[in-house]
């Protein structure tokens, strides 16, 4: 059987079983904080992180380098791996994913790049799906074609917490920012071919969470959902109304909470809540 490195970068969410796996690692996004560098996941905690942006704090991130990456393959490959999956943010927001597959052609071990089209916990849950898959099919192309497949399976939505960041991190023109601060609207987006994409405009979260269950309960309907994650920035207490509509429901699939991570607070804010599933 051969030997797999799993690696990520730190705008995945990691849950206790990959944390565990001793085949997954995860190259962190470099923060610069008040003129100070910290390692995300490293130096600095996503709580830390989010009391920095909660005080007015504005970081600024770059993506792991080239050099990092081919650092950490070749020391894998001298570790005596067979071979390297590397999953990442999608490449719409970031270029970590184009740096793999750059560095991936510098070592002498097969190095299979995955754009995931996610970040946050969605691209955790492909990364967990790609684990499961390769201890079932031990086929590169298998995994990577699979995966593919269950990305157009991902539904994800986020209320955005702050519009100010959002247009700071480049992904809101200065006339929308303008116009939606000015008509208290935040936007509802979505992420669609690896993109932020903006699904409707509300003014209150109660409005906020009726639209978003709406999208659940189409696809609850269906009876095709096979889990439910919902995504928190503050502290998990923000999912608290979702948990229960959805225990209310009766719905049979895994339900999870889990922290934003720190590329969807940078770009959206600490106040950031958002609600994703996985149809079958």
């Amino acid at each position: 059987m051969k030997k797999v490195a799993w690696v990520t970068d730190s705008s995945a969410v990691l849950d206790e079983s990959l944390r565990e796996n001793p085949h997954v690692y995860v190259l962190p996004v470099h923060l610069i904080i008040n003129g100070k560098s910290y390692l995300d996941g490293v130096d600095l905690t996503t709580e830390e992180l989010v009391r920095h942006l909660d005080n007015g704090e504005v970081p600024s991130s770059s993506q792991p380098s080239v050099g990092d990456f081919k650092k950490l393959y070749e020391r894998l490959a001298k570790e005596e791996y067979d071979l390297i999956f590397s999953f990442h943010v999608s490449s719409e927001l970031s270029g970590t994913y184009s740096t793999s597959v750059q560095a991936g052609k510098m070592v002498g071990i097969p190095v299979f790049s995955v754009d995931s089209s996610f970040l946050s916990y969605p691209l955790t849950l492909l990364l967990k799906k790609a684990i499961k898959l390769w201890d079932f099919f031990q086929e590169p192309e298998i995994v990577i074609q699979s995966i593919h497949a269950i990305k157009s399976k991902l539904k994800v939505f986020v209320w955005i917490g702050s519009l100010q960041q959002l247009h700071k991190s480049g992904r809101l023109s200065a006339s929308k920012y303008f116009l939606g601060s000015l008509m208290k609207i935040k936007p509802i987006v979505t992420i669609e071919n690896g993109k932020l994409e903006i699904k409707t405009k509300v003014r209150t979260w109660k409005q906020a969470t009726e639209k978003i269950n709406s999208y659940l309960k189409e696809s609850m309907a269906s009876g095709k959902i096979e889990e439910v994650f919902m995504l928190y920035g503050r502290d998990e207490r923000q999912t608290l109304e979702w948990k229960e509509m959805i225990q209310a429901e009766g719905l049979d699939a895994s339900l999870s909470a889990n922290p934003l991570g720190t590329a969807l607070a940078l770009h959206a804010g600490t106040g950031t809540v958002g609600i994703g599933w996985l149809e079958k």
